[in-house]
């Protein structure tokens, strides 16, 4: 990769479609595990259906959908590594927790007829040489990701990690939340189709982890919802050159994090407060 192209940073407007369809991404070191609670996916479940609504006619036709109101998502953080690789720099929470979404609402569309059935698996997962595979890699999410899209269930294990865990709680207040007047096959796919196309994103892309990391910092020092462990963890590993001590080190700080959740959701900003003073 040129010097020139590994300084830029580039910013577009773009589609939960455009952002999604047989696309592959990895989650970066300094990401976070998957930690949105009931009251966010509730939220973003109404935002969507009631944007949506203010907009629906049953008169309509699926077209005049591309004229409803848009819905601003919010930015999303990749960097593009020299083999071509994408990871998530900043947005995961966002990308898993619209993927589950559209997991739910895939299965809502199972028994409709073709007509009104709306292509999304493409957003949901990607197949190569026979093979399917999630749009984001991730080992640990994997076979959870896998039960939800084939069964509409998993059962969670005693060794599965945070994410896995508030996967599958998301995953059910999908269930509780969306509202059953959208789940008819008159109106579903006038609102699966304004999800793919009028929710807007912004895609920041980086073409160094330098930028990235830069990227990720500036955004999450403002305001936004990381913690002060998690921007030590970020730091501390940003540190570490060699990527398989790194990932080693990324797997025992997530073990020993959600060990201390255990005793309290606050319990490791404790600890390094603690930790820190002595």
């Amino acid at each position: 990769m040129s010097q020139k192209l590994e300084n830029k940073i580039e910013a577009d407007d773009i589609s939960i479609n455009g952002l999604l369809k047989d696309q592959k991404f990895t989650i970066d070191y300094f990401q976070r595990e998957y930690r949105w609670k009931e009251k966010h996916i509730k939220l973003l479940v109404d935002d969507l259906t009631t944007t949506f609504l203010k907009s629906y006619n049953p008169n309509h036709r699926r077209s005049d959908v591309l004229d409803y109101q848009n819905y601003y998502l919010g930015p999303i953080v990749f960097s593009v590594h020299s083999d071509g690789r994408k990871s998530i720099i900043d947005g995961q929470q966002r990308i898993t927790s619209i993927t589950l979404f559209l997991i739910y609402l895939n299965h809502l569309q199972k028994d409709y007829q073709e007509i009104n059935k709306v292509p999304i698996s493409e957003l949901i997962f990607s197949a190569k040489y026979g093979e399917k595979s999630f749009n984001m890699t991730d080992e640990s999410r994997e076979s959870c990701l896998k039960a939800l899209f084939e069964d509409g269930e998993y059962i969670v294990k005693d060794d599965d990690d945070e994410t896995v865990k508030n996967i599958v709680a998301r995953y059910k207040d999908i269930e509780q939340s969306f509202s059953e007047e959208l789940t008819k096959e008159t109106i579903l796919p006038f609102f699966i189709d304004w999800l793919k196309e009028n929710v807007v994103i912004v895609e920041i892309t980086a073409y160094s982890d330098e930028n990235a990391y830069t990227i990720f910092e500036t955004m999450n020092d403002r305001g936004l919802n990381l913690t002060p462990t998690e921007m030590l963890k970020g730091y501390v590993l940003s540190k570490i050159t060699d990527k398989s001590q790194r990932n080693e080190i990324n797997d025992i700080w997530k073990i020993e994090i959600q060990k201390l959740h255990e005793y309290d959701e606050s319990a490791d900003q404790s600890f390094f407060q603690a930790w820190f003073r002595a």
